[in-house]
Order: structure tokens, then C-alpha cells, then sequence
């Protein structure tokens, strides 16, 4: 379980430096880009490679969050993640820091993008989303050249829905298994909107992971940022509940207590929780 799957990952960028499908490799399942990237530091041990991803990681979460930064080390999603070398938690600081730049890595993991692209697409200048798009055309661009064959070897070896559906870890976890494609296109019609029409970055983000279709246990760290000591007993809670760390979890329980604070906050300050999407559309 340690390092599963970053060393998936680390052999899928291996597998490109010796001229072969990362696919030839059984438990290499993301999308081709993640193995383009490990191939920049495939060459390298791959516990050197380990040791510089997590302290990148904890180096980020705390220029972002500061002292802070103890919560969200402590809630389930984001050190099961560490622990097992999973990127959403990475490409979430990286995108969140170096914004505009970083969004072209969303598509290493379509899930994380599915979340915080929209907000910052919807900020963009134009000058920026011309400069994102091109970025991406580009490293697509390069990932075609290195394998011109790499989507449909991926869409091959993609899992169904329905077996992606039992790591559900957010509302669509209450969802019967065999309505998932409609619960998933459901999710979408009413919370992709939201994601774009928002104001307020941490709604934005905490809506659309709780609609997100293909999410897992390590989901919700995409929402770090405004994880404190509620969320992290929750996420604990939850994971008991179910005892089984590699299905699904009601980790929705960590956005929702996350809207419900928002909320709380709003009303205190005398503002209404849909006044952030009214001010949103004016703009």
C-alpha cells in the first residue's frame, strides 16, 4: 500500500524512457500525461524522486496555509494521499500557487480538474486563457509525439464506471451503483454551472467535489485549504465507518461541514450564501 501508487507512476515514466507503453504496465491506469511527467525524473531513485515530491508538497501547504497547515496533514484524504503518492493533493497547491500556468498539469487527473479548473477558467483574462490553452495544445501536443496511440491504448484499459463507482467518496457514495451514469450526468448538470458562476473560490470548489463523478478516498484534498479540526475528526469517522480504505467513503462529510461553516460565516457577516452567485453574474 505504501507508495502504490506513486510507484505506478514511477514506472509509467520508466516505461516511456525505455521506449514502451506505460500500459504494458498492470496497474498504470491514469492518462498518459502523468507518465510523460514522471519521465522528467524517472532516471532518478525513485525514493529521491518520493522525498522531493512530499517535501514539495509540505512546502506548499505551508506557504499557502502556515501554521494551518497541521489540519490538513492530519486529515485522512490528504495524508492517505501522501502515503501513497497520489498527485490530486500536488496538482491542487501547484494550480492554486502558480495559477494561471500550473492548469495545464489538470490534465494529468481529469477528477481534479473537473474541480478547480472552472473557477480560475472563469477568471482568466483573456490573455491568460490564450496563453493556458496554448500551454496545453502544446504538452498534448508532446505526449502524442512521444506515443500517437497512447488514448486509445488508455480508454482500453479504463475500468467501467460502475467498477470506479465503488471508490465514490463524495454524494454520489449514497447513490445506488446501478443508476451511476445518470447520478454522474445529474452531478454535472447542476454543479458545473455553479463551479463557473461562483464567486467565492471555496464554494466553488467544495460544490463541485461533491457532485465530482470518479472520485476516491483521497478526493478531498483538494479542498485543503479551508480544512480545520472539524473536518479532520470527520474524515476519521468516516473511514471507520466504512473500514475499508480501499472502497469508498462518506468523505462528503468533509465538504459539506466546509458549506456549512461558509454559511455560518456569511450570515454573521450579515451576507447571504447566494449573494456569491448574484454578485458572480453581475460582473
Amino acid at each position: 500500500m505504501f507508495l502504490y501508487d506513486f510507484h505506478n507512476f514511477f514506472l509509467g515514466g520508466q516505461a516511456i524512457l525505455a521506449g514502451v507503453s506505460p500500459y504494458t504496465i498492470p496497474d498504470f491506469l491514469p492518462p498518459f500525461p502523468v507518465a510523460v511527467i514522471f519521465a522528467l525524473v524517472a532516471w532518478l531513485p525513485e525514493w529521491f524522486v518520493y522525498l522531493a515530491y512530499l517535501a514539495t508538497c509540505i512546502w506548499l501547504l505551508w506557504k499557502l496555509l502556515g501554521k494551518k497547515c497541521i489540519w490538513a496533514l492530519l486529515c485522512f484524504p490528504v495524508c492517505f494521499g501522501l502515503y501513497v503518492g497520489q498527485v490530486d493533493l500536488l496538482l491542487t497547491l501547484l494550480v492554486v500557487t502558480l495559477r494561471p500556468w500550473a492548469l495545464p498539469l489538470l490534465i494529468m487527473k481529469p477528477q481534479v480538474g473537473f474541480v478547480i479548473a472552472p473557477w480560475y477558467i472563469r477568471h482568466l483574462t483573456r490573455k491568460q486563457l490564450i496563453g493556458t490553452l496554448l500551454i496545453t495544445i502544446v504538452f498534448l501536443g508532446i505526449c502524442l509525439l512521444i506515443r500517437p496511440t497512447w488514448l486509445i491504448e488508455w480508454l482500453k484499459i479504463m475500468p467501467t464506471v460502475t467498477t470506479y463507482a465503488r471508490h465514490d467518496s463524495n454524494l454520489h457514495w449514497l447513490i445506488p451503483q446501478n443508476i451511476t451514469v445518470i447520478a454522474y450526468v445529474i452531478g454535472i448538470i447542476i454543479s458545473l454551472p455553479l463551479g463557473f458562476l461562483l464567486k467565492d473560490r471555496e464554494l466553488s470548489f467544495t460544490v463541485l467535489h461533491l457532485f465530482s463523478p470518479l472520485s476516491n478516498i483521497y478526493s478531498a484534498s483538494v479542498l485543503v485549504e479551508w480544512i480545520g479540526p472539524i473536518e479532520v475528526i470527520l474524515s476519521w469517522i468516516a473511514v471507520i465507518i466504512v473500514g475499508n480504505i480501499h472502497s469508498g467513503a462518506p468523505l462528503f462529510v468533509i465538504g459539506l461541514s466546509i458549506l456549512i461553516r461558509f454559511y455560518l460565516r456569511e450570515r454573521k457577516n450579515g451576507n447571504s450564501i447566494f449573494l456569491s452567485l448574484k454578485k458572480s453574474t453581475k460582473a
